[in-house]
């Protein structure tokens, strides 16, 4: 039986492409719920949402360009609902995926984020180990991961704590703690 969600979910996704698209037609800007950049080939993947990711995308190149790293950007434009249709599916069969969070959430298992993509392969793995196809998985919306590479290892990181700046050299040293 599919997972149930609240009747609303799909009409905000909709809704929310929806706007995206017509953003696009008045500015020439591309927005979607979730936005990636040089992800068709990485290996490794920084996820983070705001300032951050213009840096992470100029590390990105940076890094590939230097030392031969296939490093991807994924930008978490909208966070509720949690667009784990879309997540599943890049993050699927990484060397590595670091998440970054602008807060720190003392003796929490996890940070927002991470939980929410901690979720996400969650379902992708009960969509794999269902059996089930098309309409009839558990979750019929997100990735099927049938094997167990294609859980890439997550690492999580916070940074911004006292106001202060995530800075290149930050960025690079997530990318080397995966390594």
């Amino acid at each position: 039986v599919a997972a149930q969600r609240p009747f609303f979910f799909d009409h905000i996704r909709a809704l929310a492409d929806q706007a995206f698209g017509e953003f696009f037609q008045l500015t020439g800007r591309q927005y979607g719920r979730v936005g990636s950049y040089r992800m068709e080939d990485a290996d490794y993947v920084i996820v983070g949402q705001g300032s951050m990711v213009s840096s992470a995308e100029v590390v990105a190149d940076y890094l590939r360009d230097t030392r031969g790293l296939k490093i991807g950007v994924v930008n978490m434009t909208m966070w509720r609902p949690f667009p784990g249709d879309l997540i599943g599916g890049l993050l699927r069969g990484r060397k590595g995926v670091a998440v970054l969070e602008r807060l720190d959430q003392p003796l929490a298992v996890d940070l927002p984020m991470m939980r929410e993509i901690r979720a996400t392969i969650a379902k992708c793995v009960e969509n794999g180990a269902s059996g089930a196809a098309g309409n009839s998985l558990p979750h019929a919306d997100h990735a099927v991961y049938s094997k167990i590479t294609d859980t890439s290892p997550l690492y999580s990181g916070s940074f911004g704590m006292g106001s202060r700046d995530l800075q290149p050299e930050g960025l690079i040293a997530t990318i080397e703690n995966m390594l």
